[in-house]
């Protein structure tokens, strides 16, 4: 099929205009060599991602961003990280700003990283420009002779430290986004003389997204047409009552051919019909229904921004179980826990006490994995812990492998076990027989951890930077529960008769002061 939409990408028919479009008028100029720039470097950008790119280039009179806050909110697969990539490319080459990518998971970072050198190395123009580009150790970098300067990384809230001026924020895979990441990347953007700021992402599914409420409290902004705001949202309306758009455009069947096109700007390009029924086909359960809705029609599930975060655990409560002293009468269990950022672990103990469990963070800080290994070790030789447990479906389980190579056999949790540990610490916070030592970290991870509900009915904890200690808790009060019994004989945190390795020990133990640990 032939399109006549562009020569450019003659197979082109998915709908170039945004279902929801609030932008103001401003001078395109600096968007016009944007995408003049990458012409030049041999890649062509499709309309609705030229239009999109003038909109966030464009300057006042005053020669201003006209949109300091863009939001582009589109369905999967399509090609929203290239608009991205091109403006910090822009950004980078032709204005000389200082640039943070910021993103929920690392590859995404890695990824961004990689498609912006790739484009820079096709050029000779702009690879003999480049003086430093380095991507490992969850951190990107590339530098510039200018001093222009773009650092990638995964969110967190020591995201930009060292950038004393930031001109331009990129919140990739916003719908995971907490106002604590927002707040602290946001004070770092004072000094620019002309900050700007960009969230891309799909729709949000509150069954999947807990930490939706951010990005939803930007999109009723666009919504409203707020001034200085760029708002485009790619999607199939399915409510005639939402606004006028979705009333005149009508309740569209997500059956049909024209309701994916209408949806998917990039359809006859990256998405096909025979692709978008596959994955249909796949997500036959209700869940999964609901899951194509919001990622392929962006159909999605906000949570309301005007409503405060539900607390599940009482605070009043959780103050009083503070205990400086506890009595212990077994054994500590080890859990380990990873923040969706790849970077941050948090290692909590929990100790069968008199009256019940207690919990206590030995450490929430970024670890390499040899870093995380070489703490576990020392922390099992020292203190011969009942158990080390993680959850066997989360991120954390990656370095299971890694610890049974040092001798270490971590026990993993499936998902109904870690629903039942979960529940387990709200019903002894209500009953007063959990308690903890009063840390900051622990307190804060209580104060706003977000329930994940599963299909079967019960609910885990929703892991995030802020709330991974308690799950990591939760993993250790599992433990506790099953394998810290009262003292008798020394449990062991390794398989029936195994041991830390010999040959590995002094390696990971070494010189480490596992006294300084909080527990």
């Amino acid at each position: 099929m032939v399109s006549t939409i562009s020569d450019e990408f003659p197979t082109l028919t998915g709908r170039q205009d945004p279902h929801h479009l609030s932008v103001f008028a401003g001078d395109t100029t600096h968007g016009e060599k944007a995408i003049e720039l990458k012409r030049r470097i041999g890649v062509s950008s499709m309309p609705w991602q030229r239009d999109a790119q003038y909109a966030i280039c464009s300057m006042t009179p005053e020669g201003r961003w006209t949109h300091p806050t863009c939001c582009l909110i589109c369905t999967r697969q399509n090609g929203k990280s290239e608009i991205l990539i091109d403006r910090c490319l822009y950004g980078l080459f032709k204005l000389d700003e200082t640039i943070l990518y910021t993103a929920q998971r690392w590859k995404t970072v890695r990824d961004a990283w990689r498609r912006m050198m790739k484009l820079i190395k096709r050029r000779a123009w702009l690879r003999k420009h480049v003086v430093k580009a380095t991507c490992s150790q969850g951190e990107g970098i590339i530098e510039l002779d200018s001093g222009a300067l773009i650092a990638f990384g995964t969110r967190s809230a020591d995201a930009g430290r060292g950038l004393t001026v930031i001109d331009l924020i990129v919140y990739d895979e916003a719908y995971n986004l907490t106002e604590s990441e927002t707040s602290a990347m946001a004070f770092t953007q004072l000094a620019a003389q002309n900050p700007q700021r960009i969230y891309a992402s799909s729709a949000v599914n509150q069954d999947q997204h807990p930490n939706g409420v951010v990005l939803s409290a930007v999109r009723k902004r666009g919504l409203s047409r707020e001034p200085r705001l760029y708002f485009a949202e790619w999607m199939a309306p399915c409510d005639v009552e939402c606004c006028e758009m979705c009333e005149l455009a009508g309740v569209m069947d997500r059956d049909d051919l024209a309701t994916l096109e209408y949806a998917n700007p990039s359809f006859g390009v990256i998405q096909t019909e025979e692709k978008i029924n596959d994955i249909k086909a796949d997500l036959s359960t209700e869940a999964g229904r609901k899951a194509f809705d919001v990622e392929a029609l962006g159909r999605g599930d906000w949570p309301e921004p005007d409503v405060e975060r539900i607390h599940h655990i009482d605070m009043d409560r959780w103050g009083d179980l503070k205990d400086r002293t506890p009595e212990f009468v077994a054994p500590p269990v080890i859990g380990l826990s990873l923040a969706p950022d790849r970077r941050h672990w948090a290692v909590t103990a929990a100790q069968r006490t008199v009256d019940g469990v207690h919990v206590e963070v030995g450490k929430w800080q970024p670890f390499t994995h040899a870093e995380l290994l070489r703490f576990v070790a020392a922390v099992v030789t020292d203190w011969d812990p009942g158990a080390v447990m993680v959850d066997g479906r989360s991120l954390a389980k990656v370095i299971v492998p890694k610890l049974a190579e040092i001798g270490i056999e971590a026990e993993e949790l499936n998902t109904p076990q870690m629903a039942a540990a979960c529940g387990g610490v709200l019903d002894d916070i209500d009953d007063g027989t959990l308690t903890h030592s009063g840390q900051p970290e622990l307190d804060l991870a209580a104060d706003v951890v977000q329930l994940r509900d599963l299909p079967q009915g019960d609910f885990v904890f929703a892991c995030d930077l802020e709330s991974a200690p308690l799950v990591s808790a939760a993993c250790a009060y599992a433990g506790a529960l099953r394998h810290s019994k009262p003292r008798t004989a020394p449990a062991s945190p390794v398989s029936a008769g195994a041991a830390v390795r010999e040959d590995t020990a002094d390696q990971y133990s070494g010189d480490l002061d596992v006294l300084a640990a909080a527990f």
